[in-house]
């Protein structure tokens, strides 16, 4: 029980140092739910107190009580049902906070499934499958890696290499998809700006680009901009200064930065070099009470 406990309190109660859950990492598109109780130090060393102690009260009314109790003796059960009164007077506070939790979660669970049952539930989960399927997700790389100066890309040419790279995806555009046209689905994905533009010949062309306003456009240029300053920046070794790195591209790249940091939560560029994925950090220790951060592209990037 106590290590039931134990588990409880640390994956529970968020906010405080020392939390131990793992933030939970999936690998393909899937839902979960998770249930935390925002808490500062003082009432998560409370709470770890007070449910510590029930278990110290459980292991001594399991294991000790009935040794020292003597069913033939008043005063024995006098004591025995004394105590079993100041232990229920203990519990019940707790119980009561758990009740709530789990009533909570209830309804958080209860309100969760009637969306996802929903008509807008339906929508938002076939939105969301539509936006993380290999089709868009090659068009949207495409948007980003191959603009023209204005920031457009040329339908006509994405399409060409979707049906390059993607053959079989493209076969299943309209069974899988519901889309006769690579312009369907991309509007269709509400990821992208979709634009006409007048040809020489009196016909006309379409483009299309990621929605500035979701940032995937400035989050790669952050991008591009860390693996060129890690490589022009870089020592000997191949390392090269985090902080300087970073002081570097937050004032070039201000506007790009906001903006990421407003769509995607990054707080610095060493959280965005440490969830791309693409960069290896290290320390490395200036002087016994000094240390500095050093990162680089992954090897594997660099032999390519």
């Amino acid at each position: 029980m106590g290590n039931l406990v134990g588990k409880f309190v640390d994956n529970t109660f968020l906010g405080h140092e020392g939390s131990s859950q793992t933030p939970f990492e999936p690998k393909e598109l899937c839902f979960s739910i998770s249930f935390n109780v925002n808490a500062d130090a003082d009432f998560y060393e409370s709470k770890k107190q007070a449910l510590k102690s029930l278990v110290d009260d459980r292991n001594d009314l399991i294991h000790h009580l009935l040794s020292r109790f003597n069913p033939e003796s008043i005063e024995s059960c006098l004591e025995t049902g004394h105590y079993l009164e100041q232990q229920r007077e203990k519990l019940i506070p707790e119980y009561d906070f758990l009740k709530s939790l789990l009533v909570g979660l209830k309804e958080g669970i209860d309100q969760y499934a009637n969306f996802l049952n929903s008509e807008e539930g339906i929508k938002q989960i076939e939105l969301l499958y539509l936006q993380q399927s290999p089709l868009v997700t090659l068009l949207l790389n495409i948007s980003i890696q191959q603009p023209r100066l204005d920031g457009w890309t040329l339908l006509e040419n994405a399409d060409r290499q979707l049906r390059i790279t993607l053959p079989e995806e493209m076969g299943r555009l309209k069974s899988s998809y519901g889309f006769k046209t690579v312009k369907e689905l991309i509007r269709a994905s509400e990821l992208f700006d979709i634009h006409e533009e007048p040809t020489k010949k009196g016909g006309f062309r379409v483009l299309y680009r990621s929605k500035p306003e979701l940032a995937y456009g400035a989050l790669n240029r952050l991008i591009n901009s860390l693996l060129d300053t890690s490589r022009r920046t870089a020592r000997a070794d191949g390392w090269a200064l985090l902080s300087e790195a970073c002081h570097q591209i937050e004032q070039s790249s201000a506007e790009d930065f906001a903006l990421v940091k407003e769509k995607f939560g990054h707080e610095s560029l060493k959280s965005l070099i440490l969830e791309s994925e693409l960069f290896d950090v290290t320390e490395e220790r200036v002087d016994k009470n000094k240390a500095c951060e050093l990162f680089r592209p992954k090897i594997e990037l660099v032999s390519r």
